[in-house]
């Protein structure tokens, strides 16, 4: 398991938290059952070096001032810009008790005919935090319009409960011309979306 040192944060005011960062620390939290709120920072280079190397949905272990915390990412905030992490939460978790998470689903390949689409991009899962696969990948080399890949046709390591129907439809090959409907529908309620989204605000100034 990946280890990073870290170490307790010592205030929260805006002006220090704005220094760390420009030193390269990102300020971060640890709760859980064990924990209460621990405020710490972490080298942004090595968080960023962790995250390279393994899928945010697997743990890790935090070291911080000599005391180890096994953890996963909770939430992330990015620079919208830079890209850089500004902040980050993490959930302490025992390893030997099974956790909720969820999985991606990608897809590797092409059709033979079609167009892959994904009808859910991630799977939710119950294991052991050591067991979490990174993904679900499916090869659609070979499949045709009307082929479907379903939660049963996964390869699911042992140990790992999905909380699916074995039925559930997860990706689905459509006509060229149905597939950029559907990602037009899709852009439509979207901005549908947004636009109401907006409404909203304008009558909560009005």
């Amino acid at each position: 398991m990946e280890a990073i040192k870290a170490q307790v944060r010592e205030r929260e005011s805006g002006n220090y938290v704005r220094e760390l960062r420009r030193k390269g620390w990102v300020p971060a939290v640890v709760y859980g059952t064990d924990v209460s709120n621990l405020a710490i920072q972490i080298e942004g280079r090595a968080l960023d070096a962790v995250l390279r190397t393994q899928a945010t949905n697997k743990p890790f272990r935090l070291v911080v001032d000599g005391q180890e915390h096994d953890v996963m990412v909770y939430e992330l905030q990015r620079h919208p810009l830079a890209g850089n992490i500004l902040h980050a939460d993490f959930k302490a978790i025992n390893m030997n008790e099974k956790i909720h998470t969820t999985v991606p689903v990608l897809m590797t390949g092409d059709p033979e005919l079609g167009v892959a689409t994904l009808v859910r991009h991630s799977v939710e899962i119950s294991c052991l935090p050591g067991n979490i696969p990174e993904s679900f990948t499916v090869n659609v080399d070979g499949l045709n319009i009307g082929d479907v890949v379903l939660v049963q046709d996964l390869q699911i390591p042992a140990g790992v409960d999905v909380g699916l129907d074995s039925m559930e439809v997860l990706i689905s090959i459509l006509p060229v011309k149905a597939a950029s409907e559907e990602s037009l529908d899709a852009a439509e309620d979207a901005a549908e979306t947004a636009e109401a989204a907006g409404s909203t605000e304008e009558s909560k100034k009005v």
